[in-house]
C-alpha cells in the first residue's frame, strides 16, 4: 500500500523539501551511516566512499559527529569486520564518531541468537575511543564492551550528548541510559539505536516484523525492548532528549515522527535504512543539518558513491520551530522506579493492619511484591481500612504537588490494591482503593486522621491481569483513570496541598507493582493509546454513506478504517463524517488550551481535529483534505456551520502530520508541522469552552496518536 502511495505522490507536500538553503552561522551537521552490512559483505568500495567523503568534506559541511546505527556487517565474520574497520578508520583523528551493534553484528553468523559481540569489540574496542576528546563512557556493568556508549561535544552554542544503544536494549541498559541522560541535564541528547521507528511512521511495536522480541537474544538476561517500550521506559521521560535515530527496518526503510515527551518537549524520531536498494544502498547516508538560531532540523539523503540526493518526502524534510538551544531544567517532581535494581531502596513500609500482620514486601522479577494477607479492622470493611503501604521516602517528595502518579498493578488475590498520593504522614493522604471481591473503586481523603469518601463507583478489576492506575492532581482537582477509563470524573478537594506517593495493599496476598512514575501534572489530557483502547472517548457517526465508522486501537494508534462520509463525495463544507470526542465531564469546561496530536491518512480525504466541543451542534473543527487541496477552519454554532478560514494545502499522504491548535480567549491559531497555516490568529468568540475530538471524513485509513491538551 505504502509503495503504491509513494508512486502517486507529487513534489508538493507539507514537509518542506530539504533542498540546499542558506543556514545561519550556528548550523552544523551530523552524518548518519545506516546498515552498511551489504557493503561490508560485497561492496567494500561503497563503504569506503561514504567515510572518505565525510573525511574530505567534514569542514566544508561542518560535520561535528558521525553516528553508525548498527548492522555494520551482515554475517558477523572476520572478513566483514575487517572491511568495516578499514572504512571507519578513515575517520580516526578527523571527525569523532560512534558505532553500536545491530542484530547482524551479534550471535552466530549475525543471527542475534545471543548477544555475543566479541568480533564487534575486537574491531571496535573501548580502547579505540576512550582516549578521544568526546568519549563519555560505556555501560559500567560491561566496562570492556563498547556495545552501549556515549559521547559529548559542543556545537551551535549547545552541549550535545550522543547515546548509542545496542539492538533491543536490555532492561538494565535502559536503566543506565536513564541515569546518563539525567546526569547531563544541560546537554541535548541524540539517541542512536538499531531499531526504534517502523516504516509505517509508528514506533517499532508488538506485531511488527523484525521486532527484537522475535530474536533469540530476547531470551537472554535483561530481555529486550522495542521502540515503543524504549519510548515509554526511557525516551519520553527526559526533557533534554531531542532526536532518536535508527535503521534495521525494511520495506521502504523510511519513517519519521514528532512526539511530545512528558515535559512537553518535542522528540524528533527518524528511520533511515537503504540496504534493500541496488548495491546494498548505493552509498546513501543521512545528513542532519541542525540550526539552533533558525530552530530547524533539515534532513537530506546523499550518496557520495553516486553524487546524488534523494528528493522524495521521506528523504528530504524539514522540522521547524525546534527548540535547539541549551535545554530547560527538568520540572520536578519526577520519579520512575521499575524495581529492576531488585530492591525497595527509597521506599518505607508502614503496617497499619493487625490481622495476618506483618506485611511481606520484596522485589521479584522487576516488580515490587506484597504477599501477606494483612488487613483490618475486619474482613468485611469497605472504609477506614487498615492494610499496608510503602511510601517513597525522599525528603523533597513530601513537598510535591500538582502531579500525576501512575503504576502498573496486579493482584492474583481479589481484595484491596491501589495507590496513595499527597501522602504527608499516616494521618494525611489521598488513597485510591480497588476491590474485586467487594466490587468497588473508591477515592478516600485522610485529613488529620479522619477518613472521608470523596468518590465511589461500582466495578472490580481483572484478577491476575496487569492494570494501569493513574491519579492526577492539579489545582485541587483530582482525576483517576484505570486502563485509561475515567473512574470518578473530576473530583474537587483542596484540603491537602502536597506530599509523596505510596503503593497500597489490603487483604491481598499477592499485590504486584511496577513502573511507578510521578510526572508534573502540566497536561489536561495525554493519551498515547498504549492501553489498547479508546476508553474515555465517545464515537459519533454523522455520515450516512459507507456507515458505520470503524474505530479501533492497533499498536498504540487509533485507527478509523471506514469510508463513512456525507452528504456527498464532492462536499467541501457541511461535511458529515465520524468523530470521537474526549468525554471526561471536566473537559467540557476547558477554556484556554493547546491541543496537539499526530495524524496520518493513507487515503487522501478528510482528517482533522475538533476543539471547544460541547455537543454535535456546537464546536470548532479543523479539516484537512489532500484530494480537494484545502485546510479549513469551521465553527458550528447551534447547528449552523460557518467557514472561518480556508487555505490551499492538505497533507502528505502516508506521512505523520503534527497538528497543534492553540485557543486562548477569542484567538485561534493552528500549526501544521510547526508552520502557522493560517498566517496568524483567527478571531472568533462564539464558543468559549469545550472538549476535544478526532475527526475523519471519507478516509478509509485515518490514524491518530499522542493526543495532548495543555492549559494556556
Amino acid at each position: 500500500m505504502k509503495r503504491f502511495i509513494l508512486l502517486l505522490m507529487t513534489l508538493f507536500f507539507s514537509f518542506q523539501a530539504a533542498t540546499p538553503a542558506q543556514a545561519s552561522s550556528s548550523a552544523f551537521k551530523i552524518a548518519i551511516l545506516p546498515d552498511t552490512q551489504i557493503y561490508a559483505q560485497s561492496y567494500p568500495a561503497i563503504f569506503r566512499a561514504q567515510t572518505q567523503w565525510i573525511a574530505d568534506n567534514w569542514q566544508a559541511q561542518n560535520i561535528k559527529f558521525v553516528i553508525h546505527e548498527g548492522d555494520i556487517t551482515n554475517n558477523n565474520n572476520t572478513a566483514q569486520w575487517q572491511v568495516a574497520r578499514d572504512a571507519m578508520r578513515t575517520l580516526d583523528g578527523v571527525v569523532p564518531y560512534s558505532v553500536t551493534p545491530g542484530n547482524h553484528d551479534m550471535g552466530t553468523n549475525g543471527s542475534s541468537d545471543t548477544r555475543n559481540s566479541t568480533l564487534f569489540n575486537t574491531y571496535f574496542p573501548v580502547s579505540d575511543f576512550s582516549g578521544t576528546w568526546t568519549f563519555g563512557g560505556v555501560y559500567p556493568a560491561e566496562p570492556t564492551r563498547y556495545d552501549n556508549n556515549y559521547h559529548t561535544f559542543s556545537a551551535g552554542g549547545t552541549d550535545w550528548l550522543v547515546l548509542s544503544l545496542e539492538f533491543g536494549p536490555r532492561g538494565p541498559v535502559l536503566d543506565w541510559a536513564n541515569q546518563v541522560v539525567s546526569s547531563h541535564p544541560n546537554h541535548r541528547v541524540i539517541v542512536a539505536t538499531h531499531t526504534y521507528m517502523f516504516y509505517d511512521e509508528t514506533r517499532h511495536n508488538t506485531g511488527h516484523s523484525w521486532n527484537p522480541h522475535a530474536y533469540g537474544l530476547a531470551s537472554g538476561a535483561g530481555g529486550v525492548n522495542d521502540g515503543e517500550e524504549m519510548w515509554r521506559k526511557f525516551v519520553k521521560l527526559h526533557p533534554n532528549i531531542t532526536i532518536v535515530l535508527n535503521g534495521h527496518v525494511l520495506d521502504d526503510g523510511e519513517g519519521h515522527r514528532v512526539s511530545t515527551g512528558d515535559h512537553g518537549n518535542q522528540v524528533y524520531q527518524m528511520l533511515a535504512n537503504y540496504q534493500m536498494q541496488t548495491n546494498g544502498g548505493n552509498g546513501y547516508l543521512r545528513l542532519l543539518e541542525i540550526d539552533p538560531v533558525d530552530g530547524t532540523i533539515r534532513a537530506t539523503s546523499y550518496s557520495p558513491y553516486l553524487n546524488q540526493y534523494k528528493t522524495d518526502w521521506q528523504n528530504a524534510f524539514l522540522f521547524s520551530n525546534v527548540e535547539l538551544g541549551p535545554p530547560s531544567a527538568p520540572i520536578l517532581p519526577v520519579l520512575l522506579d521499575n524495581f529492576n535494581d531488585g530492591n525497595l531502596t527509597g521506599w518505607t513500609v508502614v503496617d497499619e493492619g493487625t490481622v495476618s500482620a506483618p506485611s511481606s514486601w520484596s522485589v521479584s522479577s522487576g516488580r515490587a511484591t506484597q504477599t501477606s494477607n494483612i488487613h483490618g479492622p475486619t474482613a468485611s470493611a469497605t472504609a477506614n481500612r487498615k492494610g499496608t503501604f510503602s511510601y517513597y521516602n525522599k525528603a523533597s517528595a513530601l513537598n510535591w504537588n500538582d502531579y500525576s502518579v501512575e503504576a502498573i498493578l496486579k493482584s492474583t488475590d481479589n481484595d484491596g490494591i491501589g495507590l496513595m498520593f499527597y501522602y504527608k504522614d499516616p494521618g494525611n493522604y489521598y488513597k485510591v482503593d480497588l476491590d474485586n471481591e467487594r466490587n468497588f473503586r473508591k477515592l478516600f481523603k485522610m485529613k488529620n486522621g479522619v477518613e472521608t469518601t470523596l468518590a465511589t463507583s461500582a466495578g472490580a478489576y481483572a484478577v491476575g491481569t496487569d492494570m494501569t492506575l493513574k491519579a492526577k492532581v492539579r489545582d485541587g482537582k483530582i482525576a483517576v483513570t484505570l486502563n485509561g477509563a475515567d473512574l470518578f470524573g473530576t473530583v474537587t478537594d483542596n484540603d491537602l496541598t502536597g506530599g509523596t506517593v505510596a503503593m497500597y495493599c489490603w487483604g491481598s496476598q499477592s499485590c504486584f507493582y511496577e513502573d511507578v512514575q510521578v510526572q508534573p501534572a502540566g497536561s489536561l489530557l495525554t493519551d498515547d493509546f498504549n492501553d489498547g483502547n479508546i476508553t474515555g472517548w465517545t464515537v459519533v457517526d454523522e455520515g450516512t454513506i459507507s456507515a458505520p465508522s470503524a474505530w479501533s486501537v492497533v499498536r498504540g494508534e487509533v485507527q478509523q478504517t471506514s469510508n463513512i462520509y456525507g452528504p456527498d463525495v464532492a462536499s467541501v463544507d457541511h461535511r458529515k463524517g465520524t468523530f470521537a470526542y474526549y468525554n471526561n465531564s471536566g473537559a467540557f469546561s476547558w477554556a484556554n488550551y493547546s491541543l496537539s496530536a499526530v495524524l496520518r491518512s493513507t487515503d487522501d480525504d478528510g482528517i482533522g481535529l475538533m476543539f471547544r466541543y460541547q455537543n454535535p451542534n456546537n464546536y470548532y473543527k479543523l479539516d484537512l483534505d489532500k484530494q480537494r487541496n484545502f485546510r479549513r477552519l469551521f465553527k458550528v454554532v447551534n447547528g449552523v456551520e460557518t467557514t472561518l478560514r480556508n487555505v490551499a494545502g492538505g497533507y502528505t499522504q502516508g506521512a505523520n502530520a503534527n497538528l497543534e491548535v492553540k485557543v486562548i480567549g477569542n484567538q485561534i491559531q493552528v500549526f501544521q508541522d510547526g508552520i502557522d497555516i493560517f498566517g496568524g490568529a483567527v478571531t472568533d468568540n462564539s464558543l468559549v469552552t469545550g472538549t476535544v475530538g478526532l475527526y475523519c471524513w471519507g478516509s478509509q485509513n485515518c490514524y491518530f496518536d499522542d493526543v495532548t491538551v495543555n492549559p494556556q
